[in-house]
């Protein structure tokens, strides 16, 4: 089976983000916090720094995302305010999701090889949604998320989770993903056949398999199926 990460794997997350952010920031610019540089990066330091919290256990996926809007804003939010901030933020998030160029045609390829699923950080009904809007839903036999999980990558047990749910063993089973620790690194340590996606050309010392797109990837599992 071939299982793959979706944020920055299959959706460009970072891109829909970028636009997103910028719109919402230009929506509210008198009252976010004073900042140098482009939103874009303040946002990402600050997803960063909750998310990580969310994943050690100090937040709730929910409780992260108020935290994280909270801290865009100069006055206090209520609850109540962060929530709806953060939905309008959300929607417009959404308004821009996008596959990378070289997905569909790299799915269409895989799934005559093996059967397809995903395993990703978040809620399900907001994942699941992701594909089903992005038009590729209906490639994957499932999608195995933090929250059926009741762990985040790097933990091993959603990857355990996918392959239990699966009936498969891990060394035949291919993972891909973008990051390199917490998709390709977390993976590897399970057993499966890991590779990581660096579309950037990051410079990261990893012992797994790198590829620079989903067509490297393809090139990758045919020659070795």
């Amino acid at each position: 089976m071939i299982f793959f990460d979706l944020d920055n794997t299959l959706l460009d997350h970072d891109g829909a983000e970028q636009d997103a952010i910028r719109s919402f920031v230009a929506r509210y610019r008198a009252d976010v916090v004073p900042f140098q540089g482009k939103p874009e990066g303040v946002w990402r330091e600050i997803t960063d720094r909750h998310r990580a919290r969310w994943r050690a256990g100090e937040l709730t996926f929910e409780g992260q995302r108020r935290a994280r809007i909270s801290e865009l804003f100069e006055r206090p939010l209520t609850v109540a305010e962060a929530d709806q901030l953060f939905a309008e933020f959300y929607a417009i998030y959404r308004q821009h999701w996008r596959l990378f160029p070289d997905v569909k045609p790299a799915l269409v390829q895989l799934r005559e090889l093996s059967p397809l699923a995903v395993i990703s950080n978040g809620l399900s009904r907001q994942q699941q949604t992701k594909l089903v809007e992005t038009g590729i839903a209906d490639y994957f036999s499932f999608i195995m998320t933090s929250e059926q999980a009741g762990a985040a990558k790097p933990d091993p047990r959603i990857f355990q989770a996918a392959l239990k749910f699966a009936d498969k063993s891990a060394d035949e089973c291919w993972y891909i993903g973008n990051h390199p620790l917490n998709d390709a690194q977390a993976a590897q340590q399970v057993g499966m056949k890991t590779v990581w996606l660096n579309r950037r050309g990051l410079r990261e010392n990893v012992h797994t398999r790198v590829v620079r797109s989903m067509a490297g990837f393809v090139d990758l599992v045919k020659i070795q199926h």
